[in-house]
């Protein structure tokens, strides 16, 4: 009798429940190499956001799964080397970013065009003009783009975004605002045509 309350406290130590809902995105990093709860938690949190970013670069929904999937390996394997020196939302759409990047590399694809009907999930817009603002985002140079997709879709500060692109920050400043001029033009020429 005595050895059986010995072996359940034991499993009882072992099947501790965490509250990894409750645990900052920096704990759940820190914690997740030990606790698979964590790395759900993680991924749950983040997931919708680095699609977001995987599917505006890459224009291909396995890919797209493919580069997210690829970004929570790496933060899983890597998670002792996040330094806490940005947020670990900067750092895993770093990662994904860097994998997008990788991936049209290697398929030596440009990067196309951000669907932004998909991408502005609470517009609530006329379908014309959702795909007038497709096409004039479509029709930005791949720098500007990147930066709108990163600045206006995704949410980030300009800061962040350049850290992510790799620019420094006045560049990022500046491409952020010239794709804001260029689709301003273009949306309001589309307007005028008859």
């Amino acid at each position: 009798m005595n050895g059986g309350v010995r072996a359940v406290q034991r499993h009882v130590r072992v099947v501790r429940t965490t509250n990894a809902e409750q645990l900052t995105d920096a704990d759940l990093i820190g914690r997740m190499k030990r606790d698979e709860e964590c790395l759900r938690v993680l991924v749950a949190r983040h997931h919708v956001s680095l699609r977001r970013l995987a599917m505006s670069m890459l224009r291909s929904e396995p890919d797209a799964d493919e580069a997210v999937q690829d970004t929570f390996i790496s933060a899983h394997r890597n998670a002792s080397s996040f330094r806490h020196e940005s947020s670990v939302r900067t750092w895993l759409h770093s990662i994904c970013y860097r994998a997008c990047l990788g991936r049209l590399r290697r398929k030596r694809l440009t990067l196309v065009e951000v669907d932004t009907a998909t991408m502005i999930a609470d517009a609530e817009s006329d379908p014309a003009v959702m795909v007038a603002i497709d096409q004039a985002v479509a029709a930005l140079p791949d720098d500007l783009r990147v930066a709108f997709t990163l600045v206006d879709i995704c949410g980030f500060t300009r800061e962040d975004a350049a850290a992510l692109a790799g620019v420094p920050g006045n560049t990022m400043r500046a491409r952020s605002a010239r794709a804001r001029v260029l689709l301003a033009d273009a949306l309001t020429a589309e307007e005028l045509a008859p």
